[in-house]
């Protein structure tokens, strides 16, 4: 390959340094290539000696063979991943650069080329290209040229920055060299914010900002919260933080992992791209329920909904409900507030506390069936609440029964089992669902904290029902859970208190980190998500950052969606020029066939001007269901314009090229609640924007 000849450039050194680049690539892809070759055949070799002497082999050569294979393959899925990796940076080699002098040395220029990983020269040992979040690429992100410094495991390093360069690859083959103060000092950030929206979200590790970038690295102790327009980047920059984390922290994690918690299945897979292309594929991925099921799997079944088809149910978004039914969804969304605020969060902890002086009530007991030896409840009371009081609630009957059997030397199998059932029989439950249902008619607590229960009085289990009773249970049954050595939580602004409280009990050590927009909220929490966050995890440090650019959509569109919530034009920041959103009449009475070519005209516009993607964004499930089918929508096909249709709740996060907001007049959207969802519906397209007005 002669990248002189496609090469529009001037520098003849760069061209020798793409080239060597690209044969230490080259190199390492044949390198690896034959190590994970031979690692295979060993793979299958072990196998077929497994299986032919598998009657004359002993145990313990049985367990070593088994071992030894479980190692490599464990190798050989390594080289596969390493494998994937080069032949990406086949493509992209570096993409950024910068020359630099230390101050002790004067004279002696430095030159960094950074990529999504480290590149090492395969004869030499030297490295080629750095990881974008080794310490030293710090001073491309945010340093201008000048004296500057970065931070290393040896101290601070002070640096005269001399020039700053960005990279253009086409297919492994260097075209263009642009030299420049800042990433966003010219075209580069806004080509990379214009380009068209993929299925996946976009890595902006080659377009960070200096304000993304101190977010990435600074510190990760305690709790963080970013909150920002929609577009800022938000959850963009939480994923390169956990890529930089995973990366400079391995050696802390241990056994513990990095976990993201998504408020959607649709979110998850959206971001599943944004790590492995980072270079990280290590973290475990939540949804809200995973998290509650993972506590809650021991007790058996607990019948919950996903908040987001409770939300449908209760009559959200506009949902038209039959009279039969109105004053159902209204109780049950009225009651879904109650328990989604702090007031009913303070309620549960208060319960828990309850329990925790009043679950036992001792009376005496005959130690054996036989009725040889007796407990006065004094004793048994002692035990319960102050000797043992380090155990966990549910386990202390277990050891009161140890205890006396072995005061009073009870062997007997049956007497032992005795002894338990009766002091279980003393308890005012013993699962976690028990303990919570029996809250809402324990007058004795009712009394004792002075609230009224009966609003909440519960037609079927909610999430926010689930959520308490997992609360119960972590601090009832302590039960074992994997450590977690970093938590992100996206879409924080929707989180309810309930949760929260749950999130700093399951995680009690964590650092974590919260990720959200007031102006998005579309379940109902209202006010600063992150003094809510501060109130209910009050751990030290507790930082927060503000992003105040949307990066994502037009001045047009942003200049709308501002107008969507009362503010004047300009006062959320973009930086880029567009099309005027463009309203468009449903027609009155509209059937499916008028329904139809309404959908496929806003599809035909927006492919005439070079749109990959369009989104018809709906209120609720159910009207994203029927444009689907009078559509004739039946998946996307490689090439064509991909088309989604989803309820807003479901489109939060995501981006695409144009966005249809179908029945935008909707007097829904003129509530206090409805102005955030059309605000979130609105800022998900990045060039072009639709009003459907109307209605069917």
């Amino acid at each position: 390959m002669n990248y002189k000849d496609d090469f529009r450039g001037t520098d003849p050194g760069e061209l020798e340094y793409a080239e060597r680049t690209r044969k230490a690539i080259d190199a390492c892809i044949g390198a690896e290539i034959a190590a994970s070759g031979k690692r295979r055949s060993q793979i299958l070799e072990q196998r077929k000696y497994f299986s032919d002497y598998f009657s004359e082999l002993k145990d313990d050569e049985k367990l070593d063979l088994l071992s030894n294979e479980a190692l490599d393959t464990r190798d050989y899925l390594g080289s596969m991943t390493h494998l994937k990796k080069l032949r990406r940076q086949q493509q992209e080699p570096y993409f950024a650069g910068f020359d630099y002098e230390y101050d002790d040395e004067p004279g002696e220029n430095n030159r960094v080329y950074i990529s999504l990983e480290t590149l090492r020269d395969p004869e030499t040992d030297e490295i080629i290209t750095f990881d974008w979040r080794a310490p030293v690429c710090s001073l491309y992100y945010e340093s201008e040229p000048g004296k500057a410094s970065f931070e290393t495991p040896a101290g601070k390093q002070n640096v005269d920055l001399k020039e700053k360069r960005r990279y253009r690859f086409e297919k492994g083959k260097l075209v263009r060299v642009s030299r420049i103060s800042m990433p966003s000092d010219d075209e580069i950030l806004s080509e990379a914010l214009s380009r068209n929206a993929g299925e996946h979200m976009r890595i902006i590790v080659e377009s960070l900002q200096k304000e993304q970038h101190k977010i990435v690295r600074d510190h990760i102790e305690g709790v963080t919260v970013i909150s920002g327009c929609a577009g800022s980047g938000k959850t963009s920059v939480a994923l390169h933080k956990a890529a930089y984390i995973l990366y400079g922290f391995r050696n802390r994690m241990k056994d513990e992992e990095l976990a993201i918690i998504s408020p959607n299945d649709y979110f998850s897979e959206y971001i599943s791209t944004v790590l492995p292309d980072l270079g990280e594929d290590n973290i475990r991925p939540y949804l809200q329920e995973d998290l509650l099921k993972e506590i809650l799997d021991d007790i058996g079944e607990v019948d919950f909904m996903s908040r987001l088809d409770e939300a449908e149910t209760a009559g959200e978004f506009g949902l038209e409900s039959s009279a039969e039914n109105n004053s159902v969804a209204e109780a049950m969304s009225i009651c879904r507030r109650l328990k989604s605020s702090e007031t009913f969060s303070k309620l549960v902890t208060s319960y828990i506390e309850y329990l925790k002086a009043h679950i036992f009530v001792p009376e005496d007991i005959e130690l054996t069936e036989e009725r040889e030896g007796r407990v006065g409840a004094a004793v048994l009371s002692d035990m319960f609440y102050s000797v043992f009081a380090d155990e966990p609630l549910f386990k202390r009957n277990v050891r009161i029964r140890d205890e006396l059997c072995r005061r009073y030397s009870i062997q007997k199998e049956a007497n032992k089992e005795h002894v338990l059932n009766t002091l279980d029989s003393m308890m005012l439950g013993l699962s976690a669902p028990e303990l919570y249902r029996r809250m809402y008619t324990d007058e004795a607590f009712g009394r004792e904290c002075g609230i009224d229960l009966t609003p909440l009085t519960f037609f079927r289990d909610m999430f926010e029902d689930a959520c308490a009773v997992a609360l119960i249970h972590i601090v009832a049954a302590d039960p074992e859970l994997k450590g977690v050595f970093y938590l992100i939580c996206d879409e924080a602004q929707d989180l309810s208190c309930i949760f929260l409280e749950l999130l700093r009990k399951r995680f009690p050590g964590t650092n974590m980190l919260f990720v959200g927009d007031s102006d998005q909220a579309v379940f109902g929490n209202t006010g600063d998500f992150a003094a809510r966050i501060r109130s209910i995890i009050p751990r030290r440090p507790f930082k927060r950052y503000v992003l105040d650019t949307n990066y994502r959509s037009t001045t047009q569109i942003v200049d709308y969606s501002a107008k969507v919530l009362g503010r004047e034009p300009g006062m959320i920041r973009s930086v880029r020029e567009g099309k005027e959103p463009e309203h468009i009449r449903i027609p009155e009475n509209a059937g499916e066939a008028e329904l139809k070519a309404l959908v496929d005209g806003v599809c035909e516009q927006a492919a005439s001007e070079g749109m990959e993607s369009v989104a018809f964004i709906t209120m609720t499930r159910a009207q994203a269901d029927m444009l689907r089918r009078v559509s004739g929508f039946t998946g996307n096909a490689p090439g064509t314009l991909r088309r989604y249709f989803l309820p807003v709740y479901l489109a939060k996060g995501l981006e695409f090229d144009a966005v249809a907001v179908f029945g935008a007049d909707n007097p829904y959207f003129c509530s206090e609640e409805g102005k955030l969802a059309l605000y979130t519906a609105c800022t998900r397209a990045l060039h072009l924007l639709f009003l459907l007005d109307g209605s069917v």
